[in-house]
This record gives structure tokens, sequence and C-alpha cells, in this order.
């Protein structure tokens, strides 16, 4: 697959919006009652770009209750078949949009439309704000439910069970935060946060008011949506191999499967039909093997001989985790006892829910 100059290349994937989605059932008066006797109905979906109307072609829909994957025609069609009434939940995934989901409900033979929204700027979906641990000076172990206070934006956090904290969407400067728990001094600390960047710092608390050496700072660029999906405390607990967006954007890979044939284990191979289509294959246990694909924690199932750079285009991915076997995956991606592929997508800042 080439990258083409005119696509909306080099951009970035909006928040996963939940919009409830409603057949715009087109029934002959004539099959009207007949249509209401059956338990079963059939309905076309075309997708479309928000931007311009047009039909949008190879576009991946999940409807995971059915078990059932489409692939969007020519015209971005696709038919359910004989399905049963009922709300389902729906995705839908291409290389160049905003991942889409919501509910469909299915209640009349007829048609419907879903728009997908282009994806945005270049610089969107970087985090602006301060991550960190808190700990005790004198045992090193993590403090849960320290308050993390940074009042001039009117943001508050608390520490998890592994003393981590994320104040996200500050807006950049100076900011003086607060850190407080009951039965430690309380600490404050100046803090520069700087646009598209994350200032990581780890915070020592200690029982009584003593001085105390100053905080470790260290600033990077954090994408949200990995934030968010446990990604990069996955990557410091040391299992499984991980990409992140400098890394895609250092390498500037042209298909997915480049930046990731360099880890140990990993195969890929042409397509003996169609040389142009490489797959990837792990090698675990002495075999070669396909893992299973999540794409934004959605399980990649029926898409026959489809490839992971047919899904999705590495200038739209934010991140991937890859599992050989079973060994550090993630509980809630189950998949073969190949290994697991976490593909996340990049966000849009126009489409962020607050």
């Amino acid at each position: 697959m080439s990258r083409t100059s005119s696509s909306p290349f080099r951009t970035v994937l909006g928040r996963v919006l939940l919009l409830a989605v409603a057949v715009a059932a087109t029934v002959l008066p004539a099959s009207a009652q007949e249509a209401a006797e059956r338990s079963t109905v059939t309905v076309t979906g075309t997708v479309v770009s928000e931007a311009t109307g047009d039909p949008i072609a190879e576009v991946i829909v999940l409807v995971e209750l059915l078990g059932l994957t489409f692939v969007t025609d020519a015209q971005g069609q696709f038919v359910f078949a004989e399905v049963p009434r009922g709300v389902y939940g729906i995705d839908l995934i291409h290389k160049d949009y905003e991942r889409l989901e919501g509910d469909l409900t299915i209640d009349q033979p007829g048609s419907f439309v879903l728009a997908m929204t282009p994806t945005s700027g270049p610089g969107a979906g970087f985090m602006t704000g301060v991550v960190g641990f808190v700990t005790d000076r004198v045992s090193g172990d993590p403090i849960p439910e320290v308050v993390v206070n940074a009042p001039l934006a009117g943001r508050i956090a608390r520490t998890g069970a592994g003393g981590r904290f994320n104040l996200a969407e500050l807006p950049a400067g100076r900011h003086e935060i607060r850190f407080s728990h009951l039965g430690y001094a309380e600490r404050t600390e100046s803090i520069d946060v700087r646009m598209g960047r994350v200032t990581t710092v780890r915070v020592v608390l200690d029982v009584n008011a003593i001085a105390l050496d100053p905080i470790e700072v260290t600033v990077d660029r954090r994408d949200a949506t990995l934030e968010d999906r446990g990604f990069y405390q996955r990557e410091e607990d040391g299992w499984g191999y991980f990409v992140d967006r400098e890394d895609l954007e250092a390498r500037n890979p042209i298909e997915l499967t480049d930046a990731l044939d360099r880890f140990p284990g990993v195969r890929v191979v042409s397509n003996p039909n169609s040389p142009g289509q490489r797959h990837l294959l792990l090698r675990n246990f002495g075999r070669t093997c396909a893992p299973t694909i999540y794409i934004d924690g959605i399980r990649m199932i029926g898409l026959g001989g489809m490839s992971i750079n047919d899904m999705v285009d590495p200038s739209v991915v934010a991140g991937v985790e890859m599992y050989r076997g079973v060994a550090g995956r993630p509980a809630e991606y189950w998949g073969s006892s190949c290994g697991v592929v976490l593909i996340w997508l990049r966000r849009g800042e126009s489409r962020r829910a607050r």
C-alpha cells in the first residue's frame, strides 16, 4: 500500500464519541404489516464523509454482539441481512477517519447513513499536563489517595493504588501544585508545563514538615489516547513490545508492519496471491502463527485475508503493543495462544469529549 500526498496523513484521530444512531427506515407501505410480523429484518447502511458527503469504501464495520464484520463497498454500503430486531453496538474503523462507535436500533427494513469525520491536525491528541508518582520518603512505598491540586487551573486529581496521578489538560505555563494527604506534611511545588508536552514528576512526602529533596522532573510527549488506555503503565511494567507516536514519527513507516518487523519473533510475509499485501506473523514455541488483532480495544474478527496494513495507516496510529504468547498480556485482551497485537488510534481535538 503506498502513501499518497493528497491523503490527510500525519493526522490525528478524534476521541471516540458515543452516538445514538437510529435507522431511518424506508418501508414500502404494502409490506409494512408483513415486516411487523417478521422477527428479522434486512437493512442497508451507507458510510459517508462528514466533510464532503462522499461514500467511504473499505470501512470496517463491527457488530460484536452478532459476531458480524463487514467492509463497505465502493458505494460505502454494507447490508445487515435478516438480523433480529434490536439495539446493537456498532464500531466503524477506517485509516483516514476518526473511529465511530454507537448504538444502532434495527426495527424496520430500510436504510440509514452514518457520517465519519476526517482525521484532525498533526499536533492534536498530545497531552499538556503533569503526571507522576507520590511515595513515602522513608519506606519508598507509593501513597494512594494523595490529593493533587492545581488551584489556578481548577484541576484536582488523586493518586491511585500505585501512587500515580494524572493532571491532564492544564494550560501551558507555571503552576503551583499542592500535594496533600492526611498524616503527611503538605507539599507545594512550582512546575512548568509546556504546550503539547507532559511533565513527569516524582514526589516524596514525609510525615514531618522537614526540608525534602527537590522533586525529579522530566518532560516528554505523551499521547492522550495511550495515557487513558494504560499503554504507558504497561510499558513501565516491562512486558511486551511497544511503539509510540514518537517512534512512528521517527521511522516514518509506509506500512504499519514496517514499524514492527524489528522486534524478536516477528515475521512479515507477503500473500502469494497478492504480493503487495503483507501479513504480520509471530514465532512462538517453534511455530509461526497469526496473532489476534485489537483496534481501540475492539477485537478484529471475520476479516478474511485483510492484514493490519489494510485496516490502518501508520499516520493515524497512536501506539502499538505486541505480546507473544500469553505472558504479560493484559487479561481483558484475550485471543489465540500465538499472541496479541493492540493498536491504538489517535484522537482529534475537535471531537474531544468533556
